[in-house]
């Protein structure tokens, strides 16, 4: 009789633990305030600045599966792009790229149709090398080096890489280019 008590006992103690292990999500939060849920940020994404409350979290999730919390916001001025085509020499066509709320953390995805840029005369211009690093290079060095993403990526050599083809770009009065950097994401 003890072997079937404890037998019995046992497969209780593993029937509770079971049923407390399966509601360890966000998405199980019965309160929706996302406690314990992280925001693993990189330059392409931002931190948020609260959780949802259970009465905004509908139009956060909108915009995909994640809990991400408030979508970013970018400083005056700038703007998120992802190029259409391969940049060519002095122009670019690029879709502008919105926030999407990923498992993750939110991450820019080129949205709508394409508009063309022209790059005005004195562009800075820099390439990702890591979380939150980059390198000031020529600006040929960067159309090359977003072509290569798009159509090659073999041929991009460290320290670079081909980290989601989002730039973050300024325009000067006339509407041209005059800084460009890319966006690192892993």
């Amino acid at each position: 009789m003890k072997p079937t008590q404890r037998l019995i006992s046992t497969l209780a103690v593993v029937a509770t633990l079971g049923v407390g292990l399966t509601a360890c999500g966000p998405e199980d939060d019965p309160y929706g305030d996302g406690a314990g849920s992280g925001s693993g940020g990189s330059s392409a994404s931002a931190q948020p600045s609260k959780k949802p409350a259970p009465s905004d979290k509908a139009t956060d999730r909108a915009d995909g599966p994640g809990d991400c919390g408030t979508p970013p916001k970018l400083p005056a001025g700038h703007k998120m792009v992802e190029p259409a085509v391969p940049p060519s020499k002095g122009s670019l066509s690029a879709k502008d790229a919105k926030p999407v709320c990923t498992p993750n953390d939110w991450i820019y995805h080129g949205q709508g149709k394409a508009k063309y840029y022209l790059f005005a005369q004195d562009v800075k211009a820099e390439l990702s090398t890591g979380p939150g690093r980059t390198k000031s290079v020529p600006v040929g060095q960067l159309w090359v080096h977003a072509g290569d993403c798009m159509t090659n990526p073999g041929a991009v050599k460290a320290p670079y890489t081909c980290s989601g083809n989002i730039y973050d770009i300024t325009l000067d009065s006339e509407g041209q280019i005059n800084s460009i950097k890319e966006i690192w994401h892993p």
